[in-house]
């Protein structure tokens, strides 16, 4: 090859295996930005290839493909730990993440349809051989170009100075966001070993702290407890002026139609300890009075400490969990103490598909209204997950005013079919979003109505929806309605400075879920009036 068409061959070789490592984190953004600095993974390669030819070696094909594979690899989990953050506000953790592949893909087949995924994947998979291929082609020309001794010794030269120069004087001339990437992950993976078989303590004091003092509950004797979550109900539907504004009008029929219904509301805010997924760390965290991360969601359910569940029936209450969304074994649940469980596959559901968990919620209300709720029932705690609002949020269930036809959708005519599975637009699922918390304030609203006596019911979000908007932009936190026909019941909220309405303000109270076992125990015991 001529010089100037190895030249211009080595520069579009060096072009080309720099650009997978332009997407990085930006730390203040919290997301995904370009970063043109030469990175520290392409000025290692080209070291290594240096080092092979002044050895007298070559890498032939084997070596360039594996040394393809590693950068491509290395630029792919660059990718991750830039993108992560951007919707769940948090590092990348391999340990954990890498189990929840499954499940996005799942969500992305239901929302896509199987084929336009399987397409998708396929397209995904061709572009990353060829991507490979073209990676390995790019070092081929590279080692051709240092073939030459004086050439490889002035390029390895370059490439340790900048790489040394860069990490002893902590300059930004070249980007370390892959080998930080690296080292970042294998720090976690040592750390999860060393906590899994327990060379690591430091969960030990929180799970060595005492757990709240076992109480009568007495405040609640005879009445009914529902703690309903609702999947992705964050504040941001609140504090994002263009959200508030479409969201306003569902919170203010709801605070109507449970007031109609004879129901005191009053509203706050928590703090969860996850945003955009992980909901059952904040469902555990709630019932456990512990702060959980997937560590201490793991210690915990293999402990003996009490949670919210196992309090309730101890005070004599029928206790059950009401869960769409769980597809499989959940052995965890027994830590939690139900008496009974009703999963997606106990629902009996055989209407029409909505989003990943398929079950609309009216129809998991109208069941747990036909199996736990008859007159004369023994008084009955249920927590129940609501899932219409999960990612992807669409299609949205329709709410239909006869709950018998809430499965089999007789009244719901084909024009309205249409509108409901139109597809939307899925890089701004804003609307749909918005539609679903509607479907579900809704919903509530019309099931409240329809209990009996004078139930305790505490209404909240599990964390932030992912990716709405900058999740630097957002406080974790969530919004809680409590209501009841009893003031007694909603007394110990209303001391604590739960405010009435069904939009709470910024600036009222905010707690850590974590905080609220320990409130409940205390706000419902006999003569308790230092909870919340």
């Amino acid at each position: 090859m001529k010089p100037v068409r190895l030249a211009l061959a080595a520069a579009a070789a060096v072009a080309l295996l720099w650009l997978p490592f332009v997407p990085t984190l930006d730390l203040a953004q919290n997301g995904l930005v370009a970063d043109w600095h030469p990175p520290a993974a392409l000025l290692l390669a080209l070291a290594a290839v240096a080092v092979v030819t002044l050895a007298g070696g070559r890498l032939g094909r084997g070596g360039r493909g594996t040394l393809a594979a590693v950068l491509l690899g290395t630029a792919l989990l660059q990718l991750a730990a830039a993108l992560v953050p951007r919707f769940l506000d948090r590092a990348l953790d391999l340990y954990f993440d890498l189990p929840q592949v499954p499940s996005l893909m799942g969500i992305v087949t239901d929302a896509v349809g199987a084929t336009r995924a399987a397409s998708g994947a396929c397209v995904a998979a061709a572009g990353l051989v060829a991507l490979l291929a073209l990676l390995a082609w790019a070092l081929g020309v590279v080692e051709r170009v240092l073939a030459t001794h004086r050439v490889a010794t002035a390029v390895l030269a370059l490439s340790l100075a900048l790489l040394v120069g860069s990490a002893v004087s902590h300059s930004t001339l070249v980007s370390f966001a892959a080998p930080a990437a690296i080292g970042d992950q294998a720090a976690r993976l040592w750390r999860a070993e060393t906590v899994i078989y327990g060379y690591d303590h430091r969960y030990d004091a929180a799970l060595d702290a005492p757990a709240p003092a076992e109480t009568d509950l007495a405040a609640l004797k005879g009445h009914d407890v529902f703690l309903v979550f609702v999947e992705s109900y964050g504040t941001v539907v609140l504090d994002e002026p263009r959200y508030r504004e479409a969201i306003e009008p569902a919170l203010a029929a709801f605070a109507a139609a449970t007031r109609t219904a004879g129901y005191g509301l009053v509203s706050a805010r928590l703090t969860s300890p996850v945003f955009g997924g992980g909901s059952w760390l904040a469902h555990a965290t709630l019932a456990s009075g512990l702060k959980l991360d997937p560590f201490l969601y793991r210690l915990l359910t293999t402990s003996a400490r009490l949670s919210l569940p196992r309090y309730l029936q101890a005070a004599e209450h029928r206790t059950v969990a009401v869960m769409p969304g769980i597809k499989k074994p959940w052995p965890e649940g027994d830590f939690f103490g139900y008496d009974r469980g009703y999963y997606a596959a106990d629902l009996g559901y055989d209407g029409p598909p909505f989003g990943w968990f398929r079950i609309p919620d009216q129809f998991t209300l109208a069941r747990l209204d036909q199996w736990e709720l008859a007159p004369g029932h023994k008084p009955l705690f249920a927590e129940i997950v609501l899932v219409s609002s999960h990612t992807p949020f669409a299609p949205v269930p329709p709410y239909v005013a006869d709950w018998a036809d809430a499965g089999p959708y007789k009244s719901v005519s084909e024009a309205d079919w249409r509108r409901i599975y139109l597809e939307p637009d899925w890089g701004h699922l804003d609307r749909p979003y918005l539609d679903s918390i509607a479907y579900d304030l809704r919903t509530l609203a019309a099931w409240l109505a329809r209990l009996d006596g004078a139930p305790l019911v505490i209404i909240l979000g599990d964390h932030q929806p992912p990716g709405m908007v900058p999740s630097n932009a957002a406080p974790w936190t969530v919004p809680v309605h409590v209501l009841s026909r009893d003031p007694a019941l909603l007394a110990p909220f209303v001391r604590a400075g739960y405010r009435p309405g069904a939009a709470p303000p910024a600036d009222g109270l905010v707690k850590g879920m974590e905080t609220f076992l320990g409130d409940f125990l205390a706000g419902f015991s006999r003569g308790g009036h230092a909870g919340f």
